[in-house]
């Protein structure tokens, strides 16, 4: 591109543009409405607009999840941005690269502390926003208190956030005020290419002494340093190698992180150069193929099934890749291995049994460890993990049921397994917070299938938002897939707004409400007939022709299902099998029924609250 004076908003779009970004979520407000003339106007990108800005957030984090960079969210000063900000501290949580751009009063109107509409009535009105949204945000640019401006620094100041976005795999803060938008910058920057989504930082000396002698169940760097030079990396790569030379039963975990950072191949490579056995937590699931010849099963502490405790506890080198030990995705944090034998790849730091090693990122270890366990096991092979392990760990998997349940309700010890027949190659399967998340954790997907959850958040009503940004994230890809929604009666009240999103813009997702007459979640850890958890109860069969209107055309179709013969009638018809329309099924399932995996996760968090 050569370089010109432009308006920033157009450098803004363009910056946007070479990020992958095609599709911008938020909700419209005056002080960002000339902002959004500049998204509306280009021909590439897709002004979704949403029905409210905590919607928006849900959205961009689907849309970032699947499409593997990053997404962005317009609000509005004030009210909007901190109507966004339970989407924007969840991406936060679960590592997802969101850019929240915040439309603002002008400059001129916030140094005058003019007692402006949206603002608190305080002295501190115009900062105070900004600093809510600053313990959520990687980085922040507040281009309304940059001085000097220049015809280059706020464009700076957008690159450096949006860089620190994409190489930390956290959300990002931009405020705009309205005299901005149409400011002339320099493009020179567009030039310099932003870093890749998974790249990772520069290389920097550093000593190769570990840091601290800490056990390796401590948290990861919030902030990540200078990487580390070719001597640290070689060193680290080295101790690594060592333990796993001399490992009888070595294994692999994979986690969440991995998938953020883009690890997930390189993790294929590894157990598959060495022979070498992986496991998931319920936050790494699917990031590789669950019906590859190595996959052991899901681990999660105490809330996994026998054979994949005992086989992952019992191991003598168990290396975590991108591990994120929350108490949902570690059965309450009940992993019993011995912190020696441990070796845990994050995203800004190495743990090798109690050493850490700041800032020797995973994506400068991991790729190096791939050659140097291969060369290991060469030398000397692992022990095969035998037949009888797999036969094991089939038959405690929830598999595809061999014959319709006694009786007339649909329980969840057989629709999982259940819909698990339904899945197929590609699909994106969306699990809300609750029976969903727990019910599909030892049900094996189809090779190449995308699973999306909110594991360590755990914001109810996400799933629907982020189910609109999956699908238009799908739909951007231009492949044949097809987009699978599971939800509770209770979390579909606080979002089901967007549903008429995904109407007005013509999008295909099978929604799948599991009713069951509240809240069964908590009911499972506390208060089983206590009218807390009870909610009012909706026509779900009348919420897509209410929410389309008389004016969208996009084919919907409503469905509700009682027993187990219905279910599965409805899962084989062909016509059901394409994603030719938007579809909601509302699905029976009998009170105080719950996957196993709840029942036991339940137990769990009901003795740590109860914890003095």
């Amino acid at each position: 591109m050569s370089t010109e004076e432009i308006p920033f908003t157009q450098y803004l779009a363009e910056r946007l543009k070479q990020c992958g970004v095609k599709s911008v979520f938020g909700v419209p407000g005056d002080y960002n409405l000339e902002l959004l003339d500049y998204i509306e106007k280009d021909d590439t990108l897709q002004w979704v607009g949403n029905a409210n800005e905590l919607n928006a957030s849900y959205a961009a984090d689907g849309y970032a999840r699947v499409s593997g960079g990053l997404a962005v969210v317009i609000t509005t000063f004030g009210v909007g941005e901190l109507s966004a900000l339970c989407g924007i501290a969840g991406c936060l949580a679960e590592r997802v690269p969101v850019l929240h751009i915040v439309g603002s009063p002008s400059t001129q109107m916030q140094s005058s502390k003019s007692l402006l509409h949206h603002t608190l009535n305080l002295p501190t009105s115009f900062e105070t926003f900004s600093k809510m949204s600053e313990p959520l945000s990687c980085s922040q640019a507040i281009l309304s208190r940059v001085s000097p401006v220049t015809s280059s620094t706020w464009t700076e100041e957008l690159d450096r956030v949006i860089k620190d976005v994409l190489q930390q795999c956290r959300p990002g803060y931009v405020e705009i005020p309205t005299d901005a938008v149409h400011h002339k910058v320099s493009s020179a920057g567009l030039n310099k290419p932003l870093p890749h989504p998974h790249s990772a930082p520069p290389v920097e000396q550093q000593d190769p002494t570990p840091s601290s002698q800490t056990n390796s169940s401590a948290p990861m760097m919030t902030v990540p340093g200078p990487a580390p030079s070719d001597e640290v990396t070689a060193h680290v790569v080295g101790e690594i190698t060592k333990r796993f030379a001399e490992a009888e039963r070595p294994i692999v975990v994979i986690d969440a992180c991995a998938g953020r950072f883009g690890m997930a191949g390189t993790v294929r490579k590894l157990v598959e150069g060495c022979g070498i056995r992986f496991f998931e937590t319920p936050m790494g699931k699917s990031l590789l193929d669950e019906h590859h010849e190595l996959y052991g099963g899901c681990y999660a502490g105490a809330n996994s099934v026998d054979v994949v405790r005992e086989e992952v506890e019992g191991a003598d080198f168990v290396l975590f890749v991108g591990a994120l030990k929350s108490d949902f995705n570690s059965g309450s944090f009940s992993v019993n291995i011995d912190p020696k034998i441990i070796v845990e790849l994050h995203s800004f730091t190495t743990h090798v049994g109690y050493a850490s090693y700041p800032t020797t990122d995973i994506r400068h270890i991991l790729p190096l460890l791939v050659p140097a366990f291969a060369q290991a096991v060469s030398q000397k092979p692992k022990k095969a993990h035998g037949d009888s392990f797999a036969e094991k760990i089939k038959a405690d998997r929830v598999e595809v049921p061999l014959s319709e349940p006694k009786g007339q309700e649909i329980k969840h010890d057989w629709f999982w397994g259940r819909m698990g027949k339904f899945f197929r190659d590609d699909d994106i399967i969306i699990t809300e917070t609750g029976t969903s998340s727990f019910g599909l954790l030892n049900v094996p997907l189809p090779s190449k299938c995308t699973y999306v959850s909110q594991i360590l958040w755990g914001a109810i009503g996400w799933s629907v938002g982020a189910t609109l940004g999956c699908v238009l994230a799908a739909r951007e890809q231009k492949r044949d897939r097809r987009t699978v929604l599971f939800v509770g009666d209770g979390s579909l009240q606080l979002t089901l707004q967007e549903i008429g999103t995904m109407l007005r813009r013509g999008l295909f997702p099978y929604l799948f409400v599991l009713n069951n007459d509240g809240y069964e979640i908590e009911r499972q850890i506390h208060g089983e007939t206590a009218e807390y958890n009870d909610i009012q109860m909706y026509d779900h069969q009348v919420l897509l022709p209410f929410l389309a209107g008389k004016k969208i055309k996009t084919p919907h179709q409503s469905y509700e299902v009682h027993t187990p013969s219905e279910l599965s009638a409805l899962l084989d018809d062909p016509d059901f099998q394409k994603p030719d329309r938007l579809r909601l099924i509302e699905v029976y399932m009998p009170r105080g029924d719950a996957p196993a995996a709840l029942v036991k996760q339940a137990k769990l968090t009901a003795e740590a609250n109860a914890k003095a």
